[in-house]
């Protein structure tokens, strides 16, 4: 018999959900804003949908993909400034209590690793790091047939890597995608245009992105040297530059690595904005 889930993708400005099938059909799916999480819209919104959504179709269990951190009880452990307020919330209790149905919470990152493995994209065999370029930088571990979240659901905060208790920078203030579009905005150009002209060859823009994909691939290089992933997923809308991209990564990964040891396959992701709504179904299906 086919059951219904209800999948939610909370981000810093949105919340993204669908209704998705057992056979991983997606039958509805809408949006809304978070709202800076005033007065704990986020909670608000999500007992609000799952009510609408209970209303319209039989729902068999309810998974969240969220930004922060995670804890093993369903709360969040941490947040950084995306979200405000948000840190302590207790997702999972407060939404099995709304609704009366299994919750699962997971990390988004860990989630859009997961979309990835439960829609074939990924076989579920190999060891495969996934990195999630956007406002921050996170990342997410699948080794032996299980996410590593660590001891106290903190592994893969990959976005602090090199963090500076005097100036609170870290890896993510200097190579998100955010951080590379601030620096975009002296010269009034948008990320996906400095691509465009870094593909036809102009020098100022070849440098900028090989400069930026230089700093990711110095961080990824130590990823391969620690967990040797057979595989490395990068996420986020960066992600659509393609085959141009990825090459850059590649070929700065390689750069880090003493010869030899550069042995990781390094693809962009294939779900894009749907793996998380689909990989915070995965507990339900994997």
């Amino acid at each position: 018999m086919c059951k219904n889930y209800l999948a939610f993708d909370v981000g810093g400005t949105s919340i993204k959900y669908a209704v998705i099938d057992s056979n991983l059909k997606m039958l509805d799916s809408g949006k809304t804003a978070t709202n800076h999480n005033q007065d704990q819209a986020i909670v608000k919104a999500l007992t609000t949908i799952s009510h609408q959504i209970m209303g319209q179709f039989k729902i068999s269990g309810i998974g969240v993909s969220t930004a922060g951190r995670v804890g093993h009880h369903g709360e969040i452990i941490y947040a950084g400034p995306t979200i405000q307020n948000y840190q302590g919330t207790p997702l999972k209790q407060i939404l099995e209590k709304a609704t009366q149905l299994p919750v699962q919470v997971m990390n988004d990152v860990d989630a859009a690793l997961m979309g990835e493995i439960l829609c074939g994209h990924v076989h579920a065999d190999q060891s495969v790091y996934c990195v999630a370029l956007g406002t921050g930088i996170g990342g997410a571990f699948y080794h032996n047939g299980h996410l590593s979240r660590g001891a106290h659901g903190l592994a893969n905060s990959v976005g602090y890597l090199n963090y500076d208790p005097e100036s609170k920078e870290c890896f993510e203030s200097q190579a998100s995608t955010l951080a590379l579009q601030h620096r975009l905005e002296s010269i009034n150009v948008s990320v996906p245009e400095a691509f465009q002209r870094a593909r036809n060859g102009q020098p100022q823009f070849v440098k900028i992105i090989q400069h930026w994909c230089r700093q990711l691939g110095k961080q990824l290089a130590q990823i391969c040297l620690i967990l040797d992933p057979a595989q490395i997923l990068i996420g986020g809308a960066v992600s659509q530059q393609g085959d141009f991209f990825i090459h850059q990564i590649k070929s700065a990964v390689h750069y880090f690595l003493p010869e030899g040891l550069a042995n990781v396959d390094i693809k962009a992701t294939t779900l894009q904005d749907q793996a998380q709504v689909f990989g915070a179904l995965s507990p339900f299906f994997l």
